[in-house]
């Protein structure tokens, strides 16, 4: 069903910007939100996949990456940068099928048609819950490197 609406979103998105010669796209598609987050004691910040639930970011991974669960049951603690603030948080690997079923569920629901075809298509599950510690920080430097200040 997604599939097929958004080739037609794809379709009408074709026909109005070559009709308008450029000057007018019907849908902008957003791709996947996400956070930057560095894992402590591995320190390489990295853009992680996720969607909110209340305070907390859901991080999300496909079925076969072992690498980044193994990854976060490893580390000690997380910096997360989001929405402009990077802060201190805790994690909480999902475990639990049911857990992982009934986020997933909510996660689908808040999607907009692309990111739950994109879910979909890669496959992502949740993995782990990253909760807030903390007031954010001050810093003049995003962990991605760009310059905020």
């Amino acid at each position: 069903m997604d599939r097929a609406l958004l080739f037609v979103i794809g379709l009408a998105n074709r026909t109005v910007f070559a009709a308008t010669r450029g000057r007018v796209v019907l849908y902008r598609f957003g791709g996947m939100p996400g956070v930057m987050v560095e894992l402590e004691p591995h320190g390489e910040p990295g853009a992680i996949a996720s969607f909110r639930d209340g305070d907390d970011h859901v991080l999300l991974a496909d079925d076969a990456d072992g690498a980044l669960v193994e990854s976060l049951r490893s580390a000690t603690s997380a910096k997360v940068e989001a929405d402009g603030r990077r802060y201190p948080a805790g994690i909480v690997v999902v475990e639990d099928a049911g857990e992982r079923e009934r986020l997933l569920k909510r996660m689908l629901e808040q999607a907009s048609i692309s990111e739950r075809y994109e879910m979909k298509r890669r496959r992502l599950v949740p993995v782990a819950r990253l909760t807030p510690q903390g007031a954010p920080e001050a810093f003049a430097e995003a962990v991605s490197g760009l310059r905020i200040g």
